[in-house]
């Protein structure tokens, strides 16, 4: 993205409180404030690039540099946002502070350099800002070598060097713990969940490599706890252990919540973790409990726009997953009219992935309603742009419903065409089975069915078979969590509306 780019989206972010500390910072400036005018027309308008920004502000102030004004405009806004975050974010207020010892050191005020020290490191102690911890317990060394040592015993020396070899540690270790983290969640986000039980034996080296590494855990951290529950939480995430996985999520917000100043300035993680809970909830049919946490999530206020739409993506994604699941579209579909200002307007703050998913829902949405025209233009919006998002799990998801889209319409040629590439793309992949791909696509690929319906019924009782293997695998249900085509292949055999098969299965399932 370039800076100009940068700023367009720089601006849409900025907070209520954000805008008004601008203003004031920008009256107080003397000389021209065309950059002012460029943060007017930036704000209340939105630009889908720089050239339509450019081409508007040109038009509106004719021979004023829009490139100057923007690059002023820029560091600007971003001096207002660094000011605000040394006075309300823990971190930058600490590092502030830190810059401040140092200039009082230069200046030979020793004394007041050191108490302000002494202030940083019990900070930095008790919130677990470690490394901050590290920088303040190494700057008074250095003070103290620069003072020679005055007034410190060589006992006491030796004691502030253990204290900060243990810091030394903890840092180490948990930068470990957070790599297995790492590599754990890579794994999830860009491989997707494990489909075999190969898969599952090759995690369990990560696996073991974490738990050998709590064994030899320094004293014990709330970031270590953290840590260790986000793993264990995104193990069970990968094997399709939704029970696990939800008690652990639930662990992981009992403490977040009951340690607030530890982690308020990082409450995109606490998200995650929500939507750890609310994924695992669905995941488990535990659709009473979703809609009560649901009610939780509308209490997470954020003047943050980017915080605030992560907000509304995890509403609208689990509301309209909960009405998908239950074969209730036409109330899913209500709820498309209701997130179009508070989501759809502001999606491009999301990253691809997230956008996807929001794309991805849309479409379902729109093909339990019947309505094929509206689900495939929901779901160009990533199918077009291939290249940005086939390196997500969710993209394989996409070119399913994509053909069952073209069922739906009778395109019964480009099925063909199109299967025959996807499955050389299954046979080459040696390492999954892919039994419901391999289903999905061996019914597209029969056509036109028979019109006789002791014939279809003869079919479905063979596929619901498949199904039931399907079924039986914790690793082939992960595809079958975001859309059920079971459901959907029963209700072309049995000529029945989709949301009609959705209801029966949620009764029996829910009502026994």
């Amino acid at each position: 993205m370039s800076r100009a780019d940068t700023l367009i989206r720089l601006v849409h972010t900025l907070t209520k409180a954000e805008k008004r500390y601008f203003r004031l910072y920008s009256s107080l400036q003397q000389g021209s404030k065309d950059y002012v005018k460029l943060f007017d027309l930036l704000e209340s308008n939105i630009y889908p690039n720089t050239a339509a920004a450019r081409e508007a502000f040109s038009h509106a102030w004719p021979g004023t540099s829009y490139e100057v004004c923007s690059k002023y405009l820029y560091k600007v806004i971003m001096d207002c946002l660094l000011h605000l975050r040394l006075q309300h974010n823990q971190q930058a207020s600490l590092t502030g502070l830190l810059l401040k010892t140092e200039i009082l050191f230069e200046r030979s005020l020793h004394e007041k350099a050191m108490h302000e020290l002494q202030r940083i490191q019990q900070s930095a102690r008790s919130s677990e800002k470690h490394v901050l911890l590290l920088t303040a317990l190494q700057q008074e060394m250095q003070a103290m070598h620069m003072l020679d040592y005055a007034e410190i015993s060589e006992k006491e020396l030796l004691a502030k060097q253990t204290v900060i070899s243990g810091v030394i540690r903890s840092i180490r270790h948990n930068h470990q713990h957070h790599n297995l983290y790492e590599l754990l969640r890579h794994r999830l986000l860009h491989k997707g969940t494990v489909r075999t039980a190969q898969q599952s034996e090759a995690l369990n080296e990560l696996l073991l490599h974490e738990l050998d590494l709590v064994s030899k855990m320094p004293p014990e951290t709330l970031e270590s706890i953290k840590t260790h529950l986000l793993f264990q939480a995104n193990y069970f995430l990968i094997t399709g252990n939704y029970n696990e996985a939800l008690k652990t999520f639930y662990e992981l917000d009992k403490l977040l919540e009951s340690h607030e100043n530890v982690w308020a300035d990082t409450p995109a993680e606490h998200l995650y973790v929500i939507e750890g809970i609310l994924d695992s909830l669905r995941s488990t049919g535990h659709y009473k409990e979703l809609h009560l946490f649901l009610w939780k999530i509308r209490r997470f206020k954020s003047e943050a726009p980017y915080i605030e739409v992560m907000v509304q993506r995890l509403l609208f994604i689990y509301d309209t997953a909960s009405y998908i699941d239950c074969g209730d579209f036409e109330h899913a579909l209500s709820l498309q009219k209701e997130y179009k200002q508070s989501l759809f307007r502001n999606m491009h703050l999301l990253d691809t992935g997230k956008q996807a998913e929001i794309y991805l829902y849309q479409a379902l949405v729109h093909l339990g309603n019947e309505d094929s025209n509206s689900a495939y233009a929901s779901l160009e919006q990533v199918l077009q742009h291939g290249g940005t998002y086939s390196h997500l799990p969710i993209f394989r998801t996409f070119k399913l419903i994509h053909l069952l889209l073209h069922y739906e319409m009778g395109n019964y040629e480009y099925i063909h065409y199109e299967t025959r590439a996807f499955r050389r793309h299954l046979q080459a992949d040696t390492k999954r089975s892919h039994l419901l791909e391999r289903t999905v696509i061996r019914f597209l690929r029969l056509g036109e069915l028979s019109p006789v319906m002791a014939n279809r019924m003869a079919m479905w009782k063979k596929i619901s078979q498949q199904f039931d293997k399907i079924r039986e695998s914790r690793y082939e249900m992960q595809l079958m969590k975001l859309f059920d085509f079971s459901a959907w292949i029963e209700a072309k055999l049995k000529k029945q509306p989709l949301r009609e098969i959705l209801q029966e299965k949620y009764q029996h399932a829910h009502n026994g």
